[in-house]
Formats: structure tokens, C-alpha cells, sequence
């Protein structure tokens, strides 16, 4: 099935470049193809709303936005932008005091609930919208004394309002272009379901950590960060992993559900190497203590925990780097300096 579903994909590419706007466009902004990687077409479809299709304008706009200091004047980040903390060196993640609080920005298209705890369900636009209202609390009106920001409003939505709808939808469209999928194991996946590749391979060791993590007599990790279909490397859902045994509230501080007690979203496995510390509160610095957690100290009396955390993995010396260099080995360094996504 998943072969078929391959072989009609579009052709794989790097976003398109983003031209910037010269002249307002009267209310018919560029539209803007989302070119996939072949092998995400695998997934299905990111949702984008019908009221906030994508075009040339409105990414522009978003990126713009994503820099923009003056975004945070007069709330409690003032002089900040979105690329403040979420730094593209670190694969957009956080360097900041809050950075337990966050998740890496790549991939989010595919995503319906947001933040480690769950805090925003819904779509991009409903997470950008918190951002700004809430967490930004932004004074949009430097914003609109800017003309060159009235022109760019202008050129992305047809009612040209510099509020705070258009500046998150501006956000989300900017957002579902910043996809990640360079790695010498997304080479492999496209190698595996017939792409060409011409990338380097994944090594012998890699090779072996692979089958360790697809082992369910050994690593299974693949239940919770997915299998050869599916590159985003999480599935997206909010799980107690046996942390602790009394763990931090988790989902259950917004849904109020004791059966939420210590379930935080399951991050993606892509770039890890820009986004130490691990876990959502940051307390594993290296991917060994993370391996080692797994194979010995999940506290199997948590309650709520997971059922694939029950599970006995009995790795030796070598099983447990193999697995690390695999892990290292899904990270996509062209994401670090893809020129679409900088200011």
C-alpha cells in the first residue's frame, strides 16, 4: 500500500523560494505550492484551513513576523521575536529560560495539540493566535505605523488588517513551510519506498541501531516515535512514559482528567543533536542517559503510564550505542541553514 501511495507523489524538492511582494496585489495573493518531500507523502495531507490558504505573501509575511522584535512591545517578552529563543542553529529550538516549556518548530503541519502539556488543540492558527494574544501579549500598533508592514498586510490579505487574526495566520502559513526531512535516514526511507537518493548513507553501526529500535524484543520505540512510514519520527500523541512516580500534571493541568496525570506529547526523534536537554523538564542531557532510562529506570508504578513502557529491554553495551548512533543519525544539519527559512 504505502509503495503505491509513493509512487504517486509529487517530486521531491526544497521549498520554493519565497519572492517578496513589490506591489499590493489587490486582494489576489500568489498562491503558494507546498512541495513535499516525497516520502511525507506517506503521511496524510497537512491541514490547511480553508480560510487561510497558502500563498508567496502570506509565508512572507509570516517569516517577516517570525523575526520581528516588535511583536513582544509592551508584553512580558518585550524585545523579543519568536527567533529570540527558537534558534535556527538549534534546529528552531529554544535556548531561553523557558525552553522545558517548548517543542523544536519543524514539521508542525502535521500537528493538532501544541506545547509539552497539551495547552492548545486545534490548528496552527489556534496556537499562533495564543502566541500573540497570550503569550506575546502583543501591541500591534508599532506594527501598523510601519509602511512597510502596511504594504505586506496588504499584499497578504484581502482585507489588509493589522490585527491580531492576519499576524497569526501570517505565522501559520510561514510555519507548515518549515518541514524537515534531510537526514541520512530520511535517505534511507526514500531509498526503501524507491526515491532516488543521492545523499550519504546510513552506516553499519546505524544499520543496526535500526533494527533495535524496530525490534519490539528490543528497543520498540518505534510505537510511539514511528516506523518506516512514517518520517515525522512521533505520533503526535501525549503519553506518561514512567518518568516518575508522581509525576507533573501534564495534560491533566488543561483537560482536569486524572487519566492525563503525567502524559506530555511525544516529541519527534529528528534533530537531536540541536535539541538537548531531553524530556519536558529537561533532565536528561545526552541521548545515553536517555537509552539507559529506557533499558533500566522507567518507573513502572507511574500511574496512567504507558503500555509499551511495560516492556523489558534488555540492551547490552553495544545494543545501547548502536540505538544512539541511529538516533544521531536523524539529523537533518541542511535544516540548521536552509537560507528559506532566515530573515
Amino acid at each position: 500500500m504505502f509503495l503505491g501511495l509513493f509512487n504517486a507523489c509529487r517530486k521531491e524538492d526544497s521549498p520554493p523560494e519565497i519572492r517578496p511582494s513589490q506591489t499590493n496585489n489587490n486582494g489576489a495573493p500568489t498562491p503558494y505550492s507546498l512541495q513535499l518531500p516525497a516520502h511525507f507523502n506517506l503521511l496524510p495531507p497537512p491541514n490547511i484551513p480553508d480560510d487561510n490558504p497558502l500563498t508567496v505573501e502570506g509565508v512572507e509575511l509570516g517569516k517577516k513576523l517570525y523575526y520581528e522584535k516588535k511583536l513582544s512591545q509592551g508584553g512580558p517578552f518585550e524585545g523579543r521575536a519568536c527567533a529570540s529563543c527558537h534558534l535556527q542553529s538549534k534546529s528552531f529550538y529554544s535556548n531561553s529560560p523557558f525552553s522545558m516549556e517548548v517543542i523544536p518548530h519543524f514539521n508542525l503541519a502535521w500537528s493538532n495539540q501544541f506545547l509539552w502539556e497539551g495547552k492548545i488543540r486545534g490548528s496552527l492558527e489556534d496556537v499562533m493566535l495564543f502566541e500573540v494574544n497570550d503569550f506575546f501579549e502583543a501591541d500591534l500598533s508599532a506594527i501598523r505605523e510601519d509602511a512597510k508592514y502596511q504594504q505586506l498586510y496588504a499584499n497578504a490579505f484581502t482585507d489588509d488588517s493589522i490585527n491580531s487574526k492576519n499576524t497569526a495566520y501570517a505565522l501559520a502559513q510561514f510555519f507548515r513551510t518549515m518541514i524537515s526531512a534531510n537526514s541520512r535516514y530520511d535517505n534511507y526511507l526514500k531509498m526503501l519506498w524507491g526515491g532516488n537518493v543521492e545523499g550519504a548513507k546510513l552506516s553499519n553501526q546505524e544499520m543496526r541501531g535500526m533494527e533495535i529500535y524496530l525490534n519490539e524484543g528490543k528497543g520498540d520505540c518505534f510505537h510511539c516515535h514511528g516506523g518506516l512510514d512514517n518520517p515525522l519520527l512521533t505520533n503526535n500523541a501525549y503519553v506518561n512514559n514512567g518518568l516518575d512516580q508522581f509525576p507533573d500534571s501534564g495534560l491533566a493541568k488543561y483537560t482536569k482528567r486524572a487519566e492525563d496525570l503525567g502524559k506530555f506529547k511525544t516529541p519527534s526523534l529528528r534533530n537531536l543533536l540541536f535539541t538537548a536537554p531531553f524530556m519536558h523538564d529537561g533532565r536528561f542531557v545526552t541521548l545515553e542517559e536517555v537509552v539507559d532510562f529506557y533499558a533500566d529506570e522507567v518507573v513502572l508504578n507511574s500511574p496512567n503510564i504507558d503500555g509499551n513502557m511495560l516492556k523489558v529491554r534488555r540492551l547490552n553495551r553495544q545494543e545501547r550505542s548502536d540505538l544512539v548512533a541511529f538516533l544521531k543519525a536523524m539529523t537533518d544539519s541542511s535544516y540548521t541553514q536552509n537560507p528559506a527559512f532566515m530573515p
